[in-house]
């Protein structure tokens, strides 16, 4: 949730009110692939939308289980939280600097919390919440933890940890937090 960006999305005229009466949280699927894609080119500053696609793909983006704050009536997009079939291990520097973690960690199935986007004018309304329990019963179903990694330069550091999740591990690049999900998990990790 970082405000190096105006991070407004949709209509840019309705006041904080106005969209609380106009909002409401539904799974995103494949025809959202643009748009979520677009969003995050503009939040994330980068390159260009073909660069998003790349980064969703890479990912296993899962459309189809992730969620999207719209407008009930044109489905404007007014906030995102994909999930990614992506393990911790993977990608991260998390298996050079603890690798015993890193293999705990591996034999959970995983799901990471990609990218979480939500508009300035919706934030402290606990929508952000309810996004992340929109679709918590299929992950619990499916996944024994969520993990989300946050660059250093990113000022949600803080915003996790208010949504449930224990920070793992920080490094210079980034701070990691995990979600337990399952039984086996809670009582094992914490």
């Amino acid at each position: 949730m970082d405000d190096k960006h105006n991070n407004l999305l949709g209509d840019r005229t309705l006041s904080r009110d106005a969209l609380l009466d106009k909002v409401t949280i539904k799974k995103t699927d494949k025809n959202d692939i643009d748009k979520v894609c677009e969003i995050i080119t503009d939040t994330f500053n980068l390159s260009s939308v073909f660069e998003a696609h790349q980064q969703m793909e890479n990912a296993k983006v899962l459309i189809d289980e992730s969620v999207k704050l719209v407008d009930k009536e044109n489905d404007d997009i007014y906030g995102i939280l994909t999930f990614c079939d992506y393990p911790l291990s993977i990608g991260s520097p998390i298996e050079s600097i603890e690798a015993n973690l890193c293999e705990y960690l591996g034999r959970y199935k995983q799901v990471n919390g990609h990218s979480f986007i939500i508009d300035k004018r919706l934030r402290n309304t606990n929508l952000d919440k309810k996004m992340l329990n929109f679709n918590l019963d299929y992950l619990r179903e499916n996944y024994d933890l969520i993990w989300c990694g946050v660059a250093s330069d990113l000022k949600s550091q803080n915003y996790w940890k208010k949504l449930g999740f224990v920070e793992l591990l920080t490094i210079p690049q980034a701070s990691f937090f995990l979600l337990p999900l399952s039984e086996k998990m809670i009582r094992e990790y914490l």
